[in-house]
């Protein structure tokens, strides 16, 4: 659905809920979940990007889970920006990372400000990248996650059907060539506006980049467990490593 902020919230509690009741301790949506991704603009007419960061942190803090939710952080000047938020179980903000790759064949540099900078954050025993979309194009960035430690990255998107078995591709590449799990969540329906059909396909690639979790195209989910400690132990026997 496209700005229909308050339907796609009653799915999000609905998603939450199912993640809880499977014992998830973080659960990952979509690039711009709560109004849908469109290149001109991803802020409803009745709800500001403000108030949907808001909705993000009471769902994360009603339900005592990590929630990683995506909104449009607008700026004191100049183009907003496309930013995932990641809210803690008690509600309140624990980092905030600002797609950094703007699709320019879309327009988005024309729409948005880029992010600056690489975000990381621990949980849980884990160290997480931040990535949202055409950022999955830039080894370099999966790199730095690398380089900081990351375990695991997270990747948001609003990835075509069409080029699905690029996002596929990709998905498994960063995972195998940096020994770290990647747990990305894609966009699912047809936004009538753009004509453009969104692959869904929420994975969990380990760090042999193999898929060991699919939601597939289909309205729902996918769980499975990140082993930080595993990825260390793997690294050190491969010699991948931050320098």
């Amino acid at each position: 659905m496209w700005n229909d902020v308050r339907t796609a919230f009653v799915l999000a509690e609905e998603a939450v809920l199912r993640a809880v009741s499977a014992d998830a301790e973080l659960v990952v949506f979509s690039e711009q979940y709560a109004t849908g991704w469109r290149v001109n603009g991803c802020i409803s007419e009745k709800v500001t990007g403000t108030e949907v960061k808001e909705q993000w942190l009471s769902l994360a803090r009603e339900h005592g889970v990590a929630v990683v939710g995506s909104y449009m952080r607008e700026l004191p000047h100049g183009l907003p920006q496309n930013a995932m938020l990641v809210a803690g179980p008690d509600g309140e903000v624990i980092t905030e990372y600002a797609k950094i790759h703007l699709f320019a064949p879309g327009g988005e540099k024309k729409r948005y400000t880029p992010g600056d900078m690489p975000v990381s954050f621990s949980y849980k025993g884990v160290t997480f990248g931040c990535a949202i979309c055409f950022d999955l194009l830039f080894p370099e960035l999966f790199r730095d996650y690398l380089r900081s430690g990351c375990e695991c990255m997270l990747v948001q998107a609003a990835w075509p059907a069409a080029r699905v078995a690029d996002w596929e591709l990709l998905l498994r590449v960063r995972a195998l060539e940096n020994r770290g799990y990647v747990v990305a969540a894609g966009c699912l329906g047809y936004d009538s506006i753009s004509e453009t059909e969104y692959s869904g396909r929420g994975v969990v690639c380990d760090p042999e980049g193999r898929i060991v979790a699919d939601a597939g195209g289909f309205v729902g989910g996918c769980c499975a467990e990140v082993d930080g400690e595993a990825v260390r132990e793997l690294r050190e026997r491969w010699g991948i490593w931050p320098e």
